[in-house]
């Protein structure tokens, strides 16, 4: 229900955002490659597992400077360990604000929000869905630049997310960190 509710609030504000001074709405699919890994108090053997992230994007200018870029992805975490992967699915919800030095690259900052919807361990045997061993949200910040060539709706992007909350219900302190590398194609409303 609390999801629910947020999903509803996000929208909501997104919508009052851009009715208020916006002078331009652009919206379009994203697609791009993940690199994630855990960061805090983690085994040294782990490596980065390389994913795919797919969703959506609303740009919404507030001045010519500056605007603001809700997202609506499927995103996929976590890590290898030795021969396991840990694969961790979630739905999550990027709002970026995002600074235009010059006109067509950007520097971006933001929260995310992310809800699990299945872990698994995977090995070349077995297939172990843990999602009850993962807390069910994950919290973030956003942080990267990119290019945005308007004149053709195409937008190509890096991003890290540093996680901001522990993923184990266990407390340990382990979180996400993921690098993203996008494109997205935008057309003006």
């Amino acid at each position: 229900m609390k999801k629910i509710i947020l999903v509803g609030f996000l929208a909501m504000a997104t919508l009052y955002c851009s009715s208020l001074k916006a002078q331009s709405v652009y919206i379009g699919p994203k697609v791009g490659l993940s690199l994630a890994n855990y960061t805090g108090n983690v085994n040294s053997n782990l490596r980065g597992l390389a994913a795919l992230h797919v969703g959506g994007v609303a740009e919404i200018e507030i001045v010519d400077m500056f605007s603001i870029q809700p997202e609506l992805l499927f995103s996929v975490k976590g890590a290898i360990l030795g021969d396991t992967k840990l694969v961790n699915s979630y739905i999550s919800m990027p709002v970026m604000g995002k600074f235009y030095p010059i006109d067509i690259l950007y520097i971006e900052a933001g929260p995310e929000i992310g809800f699990l919807i299945l872990a698994n361990e995977k090995t070349n045997a077995n297939n172990l869905k843990i999602t009850d061993s993962y807390k069910t949200v994950d919290l973030g910040l956003g942080f990267g630049g990119g290019v945005n060539l308007r004149d053709i709706g195409l937008s190509l992007g890096l991003r890290y997310n540093a996680g901001l909350s522990n993923i184990f219900i266990d407390n340990s302190r382990i979180k996400n960190g993921v690098f993203q590398l996008s494109a997205a194609y935008t057309f003006k409303l």
